[in-house]
């Protein structure tokens, strides 16, 4: 039985995803770690989800690049594919929405930071992510993971590729605005080894957004992207 408050918790993690599961045990199976498992006595715990939680990320990530890279070989799309599923990814990606929060870890565990644990973090986005494919087949289990991790999925790739969104900005307002973009950071989140950045970007008074990173860097890099984007939309940029 799941009791009220950790029907609340639950309820918390299921807005950050945008998705509502109609058993919610199936979500609270996908965040019981092995060593609550253990110590309460009984067989649930996420390590099969996760098995089954990798096999659908890969099939969504290796849906997602070959439709966006039309001309990428198997090679290129591997080596992408890699860089967004590797336990430091995910992790980071669980870290967004605060999976760590909701997880269920033995006492030991939870004495040794079991919350902040890149392996632990990414096992249990692995068996979220399978959960929402148990209830909700596949199109939910990619909707999800596609929509709540955009913006650092595109990071990622950018990341991979050496492409320099902040370099790119820099030139083109100065060619088109005749001024430089301005970056502050305006919050820090998390412990000093696992930090998250948050970065505005203001240009000429008209445009501004926020950047998220585990670095001021990638946070940077990501609201230049958010930015070029704007401009994009409003004809200012090719």
């Amino acid at each position: 039985m799941i009791d009220a408050a950790r029907a609340v918790r639950l309820a918390a993690l299921q807005e950050a995803l945008g998705y509502t599961f109609a058993k919610l045990e199936g979500l609270d199976h996908a965040l019981t770690h092995t060593s609550y498992a253990n110590e309460v006595g009984h067989h649930h715990h996420y390590e099969r989800l996760e098995f089954l939680g990798d096999a659908v990320l890969d099939v969504i990530v290796s849906t997602y690049l070959y439709t966006l890279y039309p001309g990428f070989g198997e090679g290129q799309l591997t080596k992408l594919r890699a860089r967004i599923v590797s336990a430091s990814s995910l992790a980071a990606l669980a870290y967004q929405i605060d999976l760590g929060g909701a997880l269920l870890l033995g006492r030991g565990e939870e004495r040794s930071g079991g919350r902040e644990k890149h392996s632990i973090l990414a096992a249990a986005l692995e068996a979220v992510i399978a959960a929402i494919y148990l209830d909700g087949g596949f199109a939910a289990a990619q909707e999800v993971f596609l929509r709540c991790f955009a913006d650092s999925i595109a990071c990622h790739l950018a990341s991979a590729q050496g492409w320099d969104y902040k370099g790119l900005l820099q030139e083109h307002t100065l060619s088109v605005f005749g001024c430089m973009p301005s970056y502050r950071v305006v919050r820090e989140e998390g412990p000093a080894h696992q930090k998250t950045f948050y970065v505005q970007l203001t240009l000429n008074h008209d445009y501004a957004c926020i950047g998220t990173g585990r670095s001021k860097k990638a946070a940077e890099q990501q609201a230049a992207q958010q930015l070029l984007a704007m401009l994009r939309r409003d004809n200012l940029c090719p």
